[in-house]
């Protein structure tokens, strides 16, 4: 069992990952990320004369600067989307009760607006 979790940063260095552990100085290299784990263990192992299976590690990744700002940009503009995604649902369901508190019939308010009845009513109860 493991008292103290090493954290180790993993950066992409020609073919292979670099993984290194700044708190005890030492580093290995991964061919896959998903080893990446598995040699700071064997590293922080080796380093402390202790079995690998022992060390708890937080993983660190570094992205190529370019790639991380795009998949941030992506990341906020798939969150206003849905944003606007959130709000364009509630104007149509304002729509709806807007036309039933008109008198427009669900039946006239589905033909008018080229949807179903069904959903008419859905959006009326929900």
């Amino acid at each position: 069992m493991s008292s103290t979790t090493y954290q180790a940063q993993v950066r992409r260095d020609g073919r292979w990952w670099f993984v290194y552990v700044p708190e005890l100085d030492t580093a290995g290299q991964a061919r896959t990320l998903s080893e990446a784990r598995d040699v700071a263990q064997e590293v922080i192992g080796l380093y402390l004369d202790i079995e690998p299976e022992t060390v708890s590690v937080k993983l660190e990744i570094e992205l190529p600067e370019a790639a991380r700002e795009l998949w941030t940009v992506a990341a906020e503009r798939e969150a206003e989307a849905r944003a606007a995604v959130a709000a364009a649902a509630a104007m149509r369901r304002e729509a709806i009760r807007k036309m039933t508190h008109a008198g427009i019939s669900q039946a006239d308010s589905a033909r008018a607006l080229g949807i179903s009845q069904q959903r008419v009513s859905q959006l009326i109860h929900s």
